[in-house]
């Protein structure tokens, strides 16, 4: 037995293993120094906060030490009996020692830089200082004013020095080998055990349902964005950062020039007074529900005969605050709701798979919980889709309701999520629960059978037939579910006391081909339903409105008395100052709306105008006829001034009214 374990400790996997724990013990304590020394940055951060920070902040650290240490790996578990000679292992040491040092020296430069940056460095910073000259003045200068910290990192260098482990002082007889095809099948399966634990260690996790681990996934272990840093670290947000590219500065103004009297995303800068109307609020995020489905705003189509997919959607609008033109700012479920919910649209990227998914927002279901509100949000999917639960958190809402909270497990459709009509059910039911919890209360609740691969419960399969592609049969599934919904709600006390906002994700697969275009692939349905009629029905429909609107818009109509940011608007707002705009991106390609007017951005410039309330497939580019437009200057520069805003400010981590 004895021998077995001293033969055990000579193994190149063993000896692989025992250093990789060394160095998730000192990326734990450089965890709680970077605590130490930005501690003024997290007074909230109580002891038990930290240990769940720590205990997230293992899986990135585990994450960052398969990244670094993947070749290091492979060189320790292949097959070849090479490994267990002094010089193969001196060469392992040596890779090991330089890209973990490396790992270690950006980790505690980044106990300083957080400071100013606010959140953990990303591979941004390349392009962010490219141009510095006084970059070595910038680092001396560090270091002599953040001694303790150098002093730290080189301890901790000298640490994974001193303690790495290499019992192997000799090459190993030949004779000590076992057979050939023993030696060499027994290795080949340690060798892919190791490959497929490595890359669980790189996602986070071995299941394959879930998404591997990003930047935003760190807020899952706290209760403010800002603190995602300190479960982070630093190798890890530069690795998965480095493919993801960066805002360049399209320099459309000087430096000089005041961007916020031009764009502003700072609203209600000027409350205006009275109490707060502390209505509950209700949103429901419908999946891929494109507005070409609905017969309510398709009504002159096809000669009057269009039918649609959502009677009860189209009922619905009939009473409700309603807009003829209404806009996702982005493309994929990711990009709802840092619009709809933060006031971010997508630009070029999702904003939360982007490199600054950690600055920090603010969210509107933490503003309304600062009121006193309940918050919590559903999603009938798998927890760790797309990453829901983690921007959840970051946003202030409470509880997250997924698949794993479900009762239900024979309501999953095999593939996706649970189906839309018990979730609905589900969902109103939690409703009532925090409506007897006597306060106010913002819920939203994210729905999943209009997505992929659009199954409908075999007992309804009869029942919803019509329609030429099955995103149709599964959208009217939806739509019945959501009426069922309201069913169950309607007559509950809590009921007229709310205010529901209605919309979708993004859009779903197109059938028409007037809406296979720049315009009609982002028009969603949007509206405010006011059952107690608190609030008047009546509204100007011909305004143009899109996700980021949802907040300040909701905000509006609860009068609620503190500035916020958004690059949305109050649609409601009857000022004279009012500008009735929507922008909206496409990988790279930005649009601006400006009432009738649609002008089209590339590169940093002007490559389209289209009058789409008159040309709705956007077939003619008035491109050449511009100087007929008097507020085309006016748009280029709204337009302009967003995209500096957008840059300048995602940079900069200043994405709060604060």
């Amino acid at each position: 037995m004895k021998s077995f374990f001293a033969q055990i400790r000579k193994e190149p996997g063993f000896i692989m293993a025992v250093n990789f724990v060394i160095l998730m013990v000192i990326y734990m304590l450089s965890r709680w120094f970077f605590y130490y020394m930005n501690i003024n940055s997290f007074q909230d951060v109580t002891f038990s906060d930290m240990m769940a920070i720590s205990w997230g902040g293992l899986r990135f650290d585990l994450s960052a030490l398969c990244y670094l240490n993947a070749l290091c790996i492979v060189m320790q578990f292949l097959p070849i009996k090479q490994r267990y000679n002094v010089g193969y292992q001196r060469v392992v040491k040596i890779l090991f020692l330089v890209v973990n040092t490396l790992g270690l020296v950006v980790n505690a430069a980044d106990i300083v830089y957080f400071e100013f940056g606010g959140r953990r460095t990303t591979a941004t910073i390349f392009s962010e200082f490219g141009g510095e000259e006084n970059l070595g003045k910038i680092f001396l200068n560090s270091i002599t004013e953040y001694w303790q910290v150098w002093l730290f990192g080189i301890a901790t260098i000298l640490a994974v020095v001193f303690l790495y482990y290499k019992p192997i002082k000799r090459d190993r007889p030949k004779e000590e080998f076992p057979k050939g095809w023993v030696f060499y099948s027994t290795h080949t399966a340690i060798f892919l055990v190791a490959l497929l634990l490595t890359l669980g260690g790189l996602r986070g996790g071995v299941s394959w349902k879930m998404h591997p681990l990003r930047q935003d996934s760190a807020e899952l272990y706290c209760k403010k964005p800002i603190e995602a840093a300190i479960v982070l670290n630093t190798p890890f947000t530069l690795i998965t950062t480095a493919h993801k590219g960066h805002y360049k500065d399209p320099h459309f103004f000087k430096e000089d020039e005041n961007l916020d009297k031009i764009f502003n995303p700072i609203r209600n800068e000027k409350p205006k007074g009275g109490e707060m109307r502390k209505l509950n609020v209700v949103v429901l995020i419908l999946e891929s529900f494109s507005m070409e489905y609905t017969g309510y705003f398709n009504k002159q189509r096809d000669g009057g005969k269009f039918q649609g997919y959502t009677p009860f959607l189209d009922s619905l609008l009939s009473v409700s605050y309603s807009f003829e033109y209404c806009f996702a700012n982005g493309m994929r479920s990711v990009d709802c709701m840092p619009a709809a919910f933060a006031g971010i649209p997508r630009y070029v990227n999702p904003y939360c798979y982007f490199a600054y998914s950690n600055n920090t927002l603010q969210g509107l279901p933490e503003m309304l919980k600062q009121e006193g509100y309940s918050t919590a949000f559903f999603h009938g999917a798998p927890n760790t889709t797309l990453g829901f639960k983690g921007f959840t958190n970051s946003i202030g809402f409470e509880t997250y309701y997924g698949m794993d909270e479900y009762p239900v497990k024979d309501d999953f459709d095999g593939t996706w999520a649970i189906f839309d009509e018990p979730y609905l059910q589900y969902f109103a039911a939690k409703t009532k629960e925090f409506a007897r919890k006597g306060k106010p209360f913002f819920l939203t609740v994210f729905t999943a059978s209009s997505h992929e691969p659009f199954k409908i419960p075999d007992e309804h399969k009869a029942q919803f037939t019509r329609g030429e592609i099955p995103m149709h049969r599964a959208i009217s599934y939806a739509d019945y579910s959501l009426k069922r919904y309201f069913e169950q709600v309607k007559n509950e006390p809590w009921f007229k006391n709310t205010i529901f906002v209605i919309t979708a994700d993004h859009c779903g697969v197109s059938h028409r081909e007037d809406y296979n275009n720049e315009m009609g692939r982002f028009l969603i349905p949007i509206f405010f339903y006011t059952p107690g009629g608190q609030l008047p029905v009546k509204c100007d429909s011909t305004r143009l409105i899109q996700q980021t609107d949802i907040a300040p818009s909701l905000l509006s109509l609860l009068n609620y008395p503190k500035p916020f940011f958004s690059f949305g608007k109050d649609v409601f707002d009857d000022s004279p100052s009012f500008v009735n705009y929507v922008f909206n991106d496409r990988n790279g390609n930005s649009m601006y709306y400006l009432d009738d007017l649609m002008i089209e951005y590339s590169g940093n410039r002007l490559i389209g105008i289209f009058e789409f309330k008159k040309d709705f497939s956007l077939k003619k580019n008035l491109l050449n006829k511009k100087d007929q437009y008097p507020q085309l200057p006016f748009m280029q520069r709204q337009m302009e001034a967003i995209l500096q805003q957008y840059i300048t400010r995602m940079k900069q981590n200043r994405l709060t009214a604060q």
